[in-house]
C-alpha cells in the first residue's frame, strides 16, 4: 500500500508487411464457471468490482509497432495508502484500429490479465467443496466428477469454494490408495499455480501422470504437458487431499479431504463374471455333492 511497481508489456507484429496499430483499455473481470477462464466485462459502462484495479493501472493509451518488430510498453500499478491487504485485478484489452480510425477486432491472444497482492491482514478462506477421480470422456471444461469409471481415470480433480478477498493458489499434495498394491501420490495439485477467483467455486485438475510433449507456435517450439496412461489396476481407490494456502504474511490454512472411486473397465467386469460364475459352479457342484452323500447315509441307516 502506498507503493508503485512499474512494469512493461512486450507486445509483437508477426505481420511482416503491414504496422500494427493498438488502442489499449483497462476492463474489469470476473469468472465464466469453475474453469480458469475469465469473464471479460467489456462493456463501456460496465461498473467496477470490489476487485477493480481500473484506477490504479497507468498505460499509454495507443500504441504502433512497425512490421515484424516489438514493442515495450510501460506500465505501473500504484496502490493507494489506506489500501488493506487483499487481491485486487483487472485486464488490459488491446484492440487494433483501422487507418481510418474505429476498432478492427480482438484477437484471442489480446488480453493481458493484471493482479495485485496488497499485504496486510486480509480475508482468506478456502471451502473444500469435492475432491475425487475426474471423468475427462468429453473436454477437461465439461468434465464431471465420477465414482465409477469404465475409462481409466487420467485426472484427479477439487473443487474449492473462494469466501475471502484474496485470489488464492492452493499447494499439496493427492494420493491414491488402492485396496491392494502400491500408493500413488500427485506431489503438485496445482503445477500452474492457478488461481481461484474472488467468490469463485474453482475446479482444479491434476494429472495422475504427466507426459512431456513438443508443441509448436508462430515458428517456435515449446514443451509442453499432458496426462499420460495413469497405469491403474482395476479396483477400488481412495483419495486424500493434503493442502494449504496463505499468502500476505496470514497464517497458513489447511485444504484436507477425502473421497473415493472404482476403476472397473470391461475386460475385468468380464473377468470377475466368469469367476464368479465359476466359484458358484464348482460350489454348486459341492454342495450337491454334499447333499447327495447325505442324503446315501441317511437311506442306508433306514435300511
Amino acid at each position: 500500500a502506498g507503493k508503485t511497481i512499474n512494469d512493461t508489456l512486450l507486445i509483437r507484429n508477426h505481420d511482416k508487411e503491414r504496422p500494427l496499430n493498438l488502442s489499449l483499455r483497462i476492463i474489469d473481470f470476473s469468472y465464466t464457471d469453475d474453469s480458469g477462464a475469465p469473464k471479460l466485462m467489456i462493456d463501456e459502462g460496465a461498473p467496477k468490482t470490489s476487485w477493480s484495479l481500473r484506477d490504479n493501472i497507468n498505460i499509454p493509451e495507443t500504441v504502433s509497432i512497425e512490421p515484424g518488430s516489438s514493442e515495450s510498453i510501460d506500465m505501473s500499478v500504484t496502490i493507494p495508502e489506506n489500501q488493506g491487504g487483499c487481491s485486487l485485478y483487472s485486464a488490459i484489452v488491446y484492440s487494433s484500429t483501422s487507418s481510418e480510425g474505429g476498432n478492427v477486432g480482438l484477437s484471442a491472444s489480446g488480453v493481458t490479465l493484471v493482479f495485485a497482492n496488497i499485504p496486510g491482514v486480509c480475508k482468506e478462506d478456502l471451502v473444500l467443496k469435492r475432491v475425487g477421480a475426474f471423468n475427462d470422456a468429453k473436454n477437461v471444461n465439461n468434465g464431471e466428477y465420477a465414482f465409477f469409471h469404465l475409462d481409466e481415470p487420467k485426472r484427479i480433480a477439487y473443487t474449492l469454494q473462494n469466501n475471502g478477498n484474496v485470489a488464492a493458489s492452493p499447494v499439496g499434495s493427492i494420493t491414491l490408495r488402492p485396496w491392494f498394491g502400491k500408493e500413488i501420490v500427485i506431489n503438485n495439485i496445482n503445477p500452474n499455480g492457478s488461481l481461484a477467483l474472488i467468490g469463485q467455486e474453482r475446479t482444479f485438475v491434476s494429472c495422475v501422470k504427466l507426459k512431456g510433449e513438443t508443441v509448436g507456435f508462430n515458428g517456435t517450439r515449446a514443451e509442453s504437458t499432458t496426462c499420460d496412461t495413469s497405469g491403474l489396476w482395476p479396483g477400488f481407490y481412495s483419495v486424500e487431499l493434503a493442502g494449504y494456502y496463505g499468502q500476505n504474511g496470514n497464517n497458513t490454512k489447511d485444504l484436507v479431504g477425502s473421497s473415493w472411486f472404482i476403476y472397473m473397465p470391461w475386460w475385468a467386469i468380464a473377468i470377475l463374471v466368469a469367476a464368479l460364475a465359476f466359484i458358484t459352479y464348482y460350489v454348486r457342484k459341492i454342495v450337491l455333492h454334499i447333499r447327495s452323500k447325505n442324503s446315501k447315509a441317511m437311506l442306508k441307516k433306514r435300511k
